[in-house]
């Protein structure tokens, strides 16, 4: 492995430096799972599965994506016991690959954290807009929330990173409070109406495409087909963020240690809450109903509303 050696500050210079032992280990894994996003995930990708992927095995596509990034996180855990640097993916390939591998690292994982911060602003400027039209009749320019989300992104950013924690963290369990209180309302009313379907937990099947006929939505058949690789691909793609535990190695209290726990922490932890939370979300809504929904951007979304609804009432999807 080649040693990568940085050149000595100037005589008299400072060094900027993150505020070291800012932040403990329950603050790094709220930040690396609340990046994740949770509720986006299952919400926003579980019906794309569905509906064009693997079907109503999507659940056996996250057990899949857990198993392979468990092993992945692994192998990342042991390298934050070694290396501590807040560029993470240019810090560890640099140090395997040298600077110039680390470098093209790190410049194509910017502009992917860039895209998909993107499209998270995107996202929650058209749910915002959806909001304010449907409680308060009032019609806010989709652009006004996007601006908003970034000026308090920007300050997060700016300030102590315990402040950051403590929000992200107060979203976090928001975001698994709700997801939660639909997983367990079809728990406690004895499943769906198509019973428990345990084969979408069997991880062979998450690799079997959809197809053939389901009954939609106004009663008439309607042929369904997908690929399996569309299923892995937004199931691996829920995952997204966990890996910025190892950025905040320089903050954190004794980062050797608390890193690598971080890590393995958070993604086993998201995949067992993915793999529970949408197989229970096809089971209150029944397999062909599931498959069903998902076929219509409109409808997609009802994979994870109906069961609310039905065992908790219009309060609970409000």
């Amino acid at each position: 492995m080649s040693e990568i050696i940085d050149p000595p500050a100037p005589s008299g210079a400072s060094i900027q430096r993150l505020k070291p032992n800012a932040v403990g280990l329950v603050g790094v894994m709220f930040m690396a799972v609340a990046t994740a996003a949770p509720i986006t995930a299952m919400v926003g990708n579980v019906p794309i599965a569905v509906g064009f992927g693997n079907g109503a095995y999507a659940p056996a596509g996250y057990f899949v994506a857990t198993i392979v990034l468990t092993l992945f996180a692994i192998g990342y855990a042991a390298m934050s016991k070694h290396i501590t640097a807040t560029g993470a993916f240019y810090g560890y390939i640099s140090h395997g690959l040298g600077r110039v591998v680390g470098l093209g690292a790190g410049v194509l994982t910017a502009l992917a954290y860039m895209v998909f911060e993107a499209s998270l602003i995107g996202i929650f400027s058209f749910f915002g807009n959806d909001l304010f039209k449907s409680f308060f009749g009032i019609d806010v320019p989709w652009v006004i929330f996007a601006v908003v989300m970034l000026a308090v992104n920007a300050v997060l950013t700016y300030f102590d990173i315990n402040l950051a924690a403590k929000v992200l963290g107060v979203f976090l369990i928001t975001e698994i409070i709700m997801l939660a209180m639909m997983a367990l309302s079809v728990v406690f009313t004895g499943g769906g109406p198509q019973g428990w379907s345990l084969g979408s937990l069997n991880p062979l099947n998450g690799f079997q495409s959809l197809s053939g006929e389901v009954a939609g939505i106004d009663g008439s058949m309607i042929t369904v087909a997908g690929s399996a690789g569309v299923g892995l691909f937004f199931a691996f793609w829920s995952w997204v963020g966990f890996e910025s535990s190892a950025m905040y190695g320089e903050e954190s209290r004794n980062p050797k240690k608390i890193i690598p726990i971080a890590v393995i922490c958070s993604v086993v932890g998201i995949g067992a809450f993915y793999v529970l939370v949408s197989w229970l979300a096809i089971v209150g809504t029944g397999p062909e109903n599931a498959v069903a929904l998902a076929q219509d951007s409109a409808t997609a979304g009802d994979i994870f509303f109906n069961p609310v609804h039905q065992h908790l009432g219009e309060w609970a999807v409000d």
